[in-house]
């Protein structure tokens, strides 16, 4: 049984670094670039962008003039007229403007929701690159103890060790390949949550890079401004705040009328003197006795105070956002910086003290293979919580608006 379990531990060993190897490996730069050009959050934002812009636009047209014909049968009298309405308030101006700044509250709110799906789709590749090197590091296990197996079978043929040994080693092989296996399905789960983000048929990717984040001297009030001014969220309430100021004072010269300019040409039957064209001139003003835009000036009035509620409760969000993000970042950044001192001291040095240990008949296989089990948990534990540190900075980051070192 020794043979055929040895050849299967290292089928699917060979396999499974096969498997990380052959696929093309992506970056980080790589997976936003192709994010960024084929995903169908993108194409939603600008065809939204356009939307509006066009919505907009059909707004601060001019009114279409009107031609009028009329025929008189007593006298034989005609009438050709054309009729339009002159927008001298300046209404048509203060449209204009708030159509604009309602564009770019549309663009602004575009923007941030692709930074929020950005910002998901780096924890997504970070996430699945840290079970892949959770991955690695099993695989390093499972190679250390298939060669303590193959110098126990060795001595065991020799008559110079225990059987006891091997077979406890071999249980020790079994529970690797069994948390090998799981994290190859944890792996594959992950790297279905990064191709959810990418355009469809896109091929299951390797990704690779440092799951190391920097060091950060953050200052909260600091940082705290900075998204208030990059923020797009922020930028759209405020481009919608003016929007509703534009679309009150253009309301507001409703109360004014726009009169209506008549202008055509009159035929008329003057007896014996034949049929006489003389132009005809008319001035229609409308009388805003009912309709003065007191509706509209009150909604639009009521819209600022709603709008400026909403940046008040998104100020008063992002501070708390950027407090709470900096500190667990620093929490974790200060965990990350002790485990990695702790380990630096205790590491490597407790395999080569219990290897030698055992050598030298000081210790049993138990502690040996403990030895190595302790190893390999704190260097699964030091990778998650860099894991962890790298997903706070991802969060701090996507609360402030902009990626550090960018």
């Amino acid at each position: 049984m020794q043979l055929p379990n040895r050849a299967a531990t290292l089928a699917l060993f060979v396999a499974a670094m096969a498997g990380l190897g052959s696929a093309q490996e992506w970056t980080e730069a790589v997976v936003v670039q192709k994010f960024l050009g084929q995903s169908p959050q993108a194409r939603e934002t600008r065809a939204r962008v356009a939307i509006t812009a066009a919505e907009t636009r059909g707004r601060t047209l001019y009114a279409n003039p009107s031609v009028n014909y009329s025929r008189e049968g007593a006298g034989r009298t005609e009438f050709f007229q054309a009729e339009q309405i002159l927008p001298l308030t300046g209404r048509l101006k203060f449209l204009r403007q708030a159509g604009a700044a309602m564009v770019r509250a549309t663009e602004a709110d575009g923007a941030f929701s692709l930074w929020q799906a950005r910002s998901g789709l780096r924890q997504a590749f970070y996430r699945l690159l840290a079970a892949q090197q959770s991955e690695s590091l099993y695989a390093g296990g499972l190679k250390d103890i298939e060669n303590v197996i193959r110098v126990l079978a060795e001595r065991e043929r020799e008559g110079e060790g225990s059987k006891f040994d091997r077979l406890r080693t071999e249980r020790e092989r079994a529970e690797l390949l069994a948390e090998l296996a799981l994290l190859r399905a944890a792996s594959a789960l992950e790297r279905g949550q990064l191709l959810a983000f990418l355009p469809e048929g896109t091929g299951i990717p390797t990704v690779s890079g440092q799951i190391e984040a920097p060091p950060l001297v953050l200052n909260a009030t600091e940082l705290t401004q900075r998204a208030l001014s990059l923020r797009e969220d922020y930028r759209a309430e405020q481009r919608r705040l003016e929007q509703y100021q534009l679309e009150q004072r253009a309301a507001e010269r409703l109360r004014f009328p726009e009169p209506i300019l008549n202008a055509g040409l009159k035929r008329a039957d003057v007896g014996q003197r034949g049929i006489a064209n003389g132009p005809v001139v008319g001035i229609t003003i409308p009388l805003p006795l009912f309709n003065k835009g007191q509706s509209e000036v009150a909604r639009y009035s009521a819209e600022q105070e709603r709008t400026s509620a909403r940046l008040d409760v998104l100020a008063r969000q992002i501070r708390a956002a950027v407090d709470g993000a900096i500190q667990a970042f620093a929490i974790r950044q200060r965990a990350r910086d002790e485990y990695r001192s702790q380990l630096a001291e205790t590491g490597p040095e407790l395999v080569r003290i219990a290897t030698v240990a055992y050598q030298e008949g000081e210790i049993g296989i138990l502690q040996l293979l403990d030895a190595y089990r302790v190893q390999r948990q704190a260097q699964l534990r030091m990778l998650e919580i860099q894991a962890a540190v790298k997903e706070s900075q991802i969060e701090l980051e996507r609360v402030v608006g902009e990626e550090f070192g960018r």
